[in-house]
């Protein structure tokens, strides 16, 4: 018997050597009426074989709808129109992806439907032109293993070599929205999506083996480092900027939050609060700047800000050196903040590792040291779920050694 998912007119045959080998062929009164198709070798890899098989029976039905007319399904039904449809149409898109996501979500979409088909068919050239039917679960392992290595060429001793730099987080993220995509547009229009046995809208991004990626803890800055790029920044003309990387580190703040304009003269009140939307999650909190008795808690950061002249509503500004903004306040361009931080880093003899997102695991993984609770953590930090947060508080010498202490009084108090 052949198993589940045997795409039709697929065929395999034992070759002389013992292998497998399988071979596609529509029936001969199609090609009697004018198909164009003709018998093609799969080769001996069963996966890429049933994904060409199901390239090319996508083809048959089409020319079995069109008999004569159009017969590449470029529009209506290709995985191009259902990233379309996501991004343009559905409530999906617009109330759950956030500006600030929107960007990377296109560009991962992107990276799947313009991936080049390996054997391209009549009027199909990358995958986004391949009707829907044909993105089978094979078809989906197929685009993830491709998903899971950059090929770069570059020129080693006067010959071209072609390089794969692996990107399994990339990998995934493209996955995990691609899969999003095809949920959203099939419930709102599931006649143009293939059906499993049972009658239910296929997923075939769903279940996908995926490689571990191996954990990489990204470096986090100290109290001293943060100051010192601080103090580094403002020696080169760039206070606000140097106010950045401490705001990042005290406040735990998204240095892109930081630098967009979202920390605000009007929202921070000297000595009593500061507070603090936190544009990727929506959260906004508090931060008290002083206790019950009236001591500053950030009194460093505080008189920092105090030297800081007022460029414009947001804290962290700069002055436009050229161009149409000559002489204006304008906001920092990341790009452009993070040379100004390399440069700084440098001047002060700081490690690579210190940069305005290191500040802010550094703030982060202090919380942890202070031994503050999970939940004054997150209170904090604005973070939605324990998961993300324990993700940025870095295991230290300091809470091995406070473990320690409890342990031993726990020990010695007769347990």
């Amino acid at each position: 018997m052949k198993p589940a998912g045997w795409p039709r007119y697929m065929r395999e045959k034992r070759l002389a050597g013992g292998a497998t080998a399988y071979f596609w062929e529509p029936p001969g009164i199609y090609r009697k009426a004018g198909l164009a198709l003709r018998a093609e070798p799969l080769g001996r890899d069963y996966a890429a074989a049933v994904t060409r098989a199901e390239i090319l029976n996508a083809e048959v039905d089409a020319w079995r709808k069109g008999r004569g007319g159009e017969k590449v399904p470029q529009g209506v039904g290709t995985l191009r129109w259902c990233f379309h449809v996501y991004q343009t149409e559905s409530l999906s898109w617009r109330e759950n992806v956030s500006e600030r996501s929107r960007g990377e979500y296109a560009r991962n979409l992107r990276m799947i439907a313009e991936m080049p088909l390996e054997r391209p068919a009549r009027g199909l050239a990358t995958v986004g032109d391949l009707p829907l039917a044909a993105i089978t679960p094979a078809a989906a392992d197929r685009i993830y293993s491709r998903l899971r290595v950059k090929r770069i060429e570059r020129e080693v001793d006067g010959r071209q070599v072609v390089e794969e730099v692996p990107r399994l987080r990339q990998a995934h993220l493209a996955l995990d929205i691609a899969r999003r995509a095809w949920s959203v547009v099939a419930r709102v229009q599931p006649e143009h999506f293939p059906k499993t046995p049972a009658g239910f809208v296929a997923q075939p991004f769903h279940g996908i083996e995926r490689i571990r990626s191996p954990r990489k803890v990204k470096p986090a800055a100290t109290l001293e480092e943060a100051y010192a790029l601080a103090a580094a920044l403002r020696d080169m003309g760039h206070p606000h900027l140097g106010a950045a990387a401490l705001i990042a580190f005290e406040w735990v703040q998204r240095p892109e939050n930081i630098l967009a304009g979202w920390i605000r003269w009007t929202d921070y009140a000297p000595g009593e609060r500061a507070m603090i939307l936190h544009h990727k999650t929506g959260e906004r909190v508090e931060h008290p700047l002083s206790d019950e008795d009236g001591s500053p808690l950030y009194p460093e950061l505080e008189a920092w800000l105090a030297d800081l002249d007022v460029l414009g509503v947001s804290i962290v500004l700069q002055v436009g050196a050229r161009g149409p903004g000559k002489g204006k306040p304008r906001p920092y361009d990341p790009k452009q903040a993070a040379g100004f931080v390399r440069q700084a880093r440098k001047a002060a003899g700081l490690g690579d590792h210190v940069t305005l997102d290191a500040c802010r695991h550094g703030g982060l993984t202090e919380l942890g040291d202070a031994e503050v609770t999970e939940a004054e953590g997150m209170a904090t930090s604005g973070h939605k779920t324990p998961s993300a947060y324990r993700g940025y508080v870095k295991r230290t010498a300091a809470q091995r050694l406070s473990a320690a202490r409890k342990r031993r009084a726990w020990r010695e108090s007769g347990g």
